[in-house]
């Protein structure tokens, strides 16, 4: 067999004639499960019914290799499909990480939005004026709680009652004292308010 190659082994060789070259591609481009040789040649010569290829057809694919080149190129065309595979892949994976990146960072945006809105309203006067003893002591008792966690990370706790010292024991109680003392210079204010409103009254009915 006498194949001298030029460029790859599927192209057409140099001692092979342009009509064998042809009936070869017909050879070759079958797909691989159903590439035989009287196939190849019932549709290249257009006689669905032949019985056999010519002793022509017979004879080139002997000479010219027909089933090796036809298998390198079916091997070619594997390479090709997992070169074009791979590809796609990684085209799918850096848009799917471009994705990710772009949530990660919409997510970390809204978390600062959230925490500078949520530490205004907390700053402003309408959270102040709308809290309740019992708001301020649960405040209170979270800041000691944080406190003292940060203070000791390397002490944890297992009991839910937190331990107060004696100075934060008296800071408390001089911050409810303070509590109560607002609360009853309200109930004054609000008392005289309408004791002067009676006695308005009071003048006009006597009028």
């Amino acid at each position: 067999m006498d194949i001298e190659k030029k460029g790859e082994l599927w192209d057409r060789l140099e001692n092979e004639p342009e009509r064998a070259y042809r009936a070869f591609e017909s050879y070759r481009n079958l797909p691989s499960g159903e590439r035989t040789l009287i196939e190849a040649y019932r549709g290249h010569v257009g006689n669905p019914g032949a019985a056999k290829p010519s002793d022509t057809w017979s004879r080139w694919s002997r000479e010219f290799a027909w089933r090796e080149r036809a298998a390198a190129y079916d091997a070619h065309i594997d390479r090709l499909r997992e070169k074009s595979m791979e590809k796609v892949i990684q085209r799918e994976a850096e848009e799917q990480a471009r994705q990710v990146e772009r949530m990660r960072g919409r997510f970390n945006e809204l978390m600062t939005i959230a925490y500078c809105e949520t530490m205004e309203y907390l700053e402003s006067e309408d959270f102040v004026q709308q809290m309740r003893p019992q708001d301020v002591i649960n405040i209170i008792k979270l800041h000691f709680e944080a406190s003292q966690k940060l203070g000791d990370t390397n002490t944890q706790s297992t009991d839910s009652v937190v331990d107060w010292s004696e100075d934060e024991q008296r800071e408390f109680d001089a911050i409810l004292d303070e509590i109560d003392a607002e609360e009853a210079n309200e109930e004054r204010e609000a008392g005289s308010d309408g004791g002067e409103e009676g006695s308005e009254d009071n003048e006009g009915v006597s009028d």
